[in-house]
């Protein structure tokens, strides 16, 4: 009588039921793990980063070499819809056309404004908001850039929705 033995039919299915399971649980959680990362909102996401860019990288700047230092004369007079638009800024467009200025069409809601600690920033007493403010009804995507203004750090918040 030799004691080896070969596999057994119960020994293989308990192996094969056990990789099977935990096969089905491996693919039950997976996309748990990715839903963080994922969003529904991709274009609003696209838009609200690139109009921040805009702001931030080229039209308020002095010089896009030296991205986020903004230029107090031309931030102000951005926002400043009243009045023209300054001398050797680097946007066409102010805020009172603000899907225009940021190269958007009609049909995309923005909301662009320039925060200190103590909230939104005024600038000679003009208030460093534009457009509309957001829903808390549709869904709001938010870029944010630290940005250099009168020597002072601030943040630029572009919403889309």
């Amino acid at each position: 009588m030799s004691r080896e033995r070969g596999q057994t039919t119960l020994d293989f299915a308990i192996g094969v039921s056990l990789f099977l399971g935990v096969v089905v649980l491996a693919f039950a959680f997976m996309p748990s793990m990715f839903a963080p990362f994922e969003t529904d909102t991709g274009a609003e996401f696209v838009v609200a980063d690139r109009s921040a860019d805009r702001l931030t990288a080229d039209a308020l700047v002095d010089a896009p070499s030296d991205p986020s230092v903004l230029n107090a004369t031309c931030t102000e007079e951005f926002f400043d819809t009243a009045g023209p638009d300054p001398v050797g800024c680097r946007y066409v467009d102010d805020a009172s056309d603000l899907p225009g200025a940021l190269g958007l069409d009609g049909g995309v809601r923005v909301n662009v404004t320039v925060h200190d600690d103590a909230g939104i920033r005024t600038l000679d007493g003009t208030l460093l908001a534009a457009g509309p403010p957001p829903t808390t009804v549709d869904d709001t995507v938010v870029a944010t850039r630290v940005v250099l203004l009168d020597g002072d750090q601030h943040r630029l918040y572009v919403r889309v929705w």
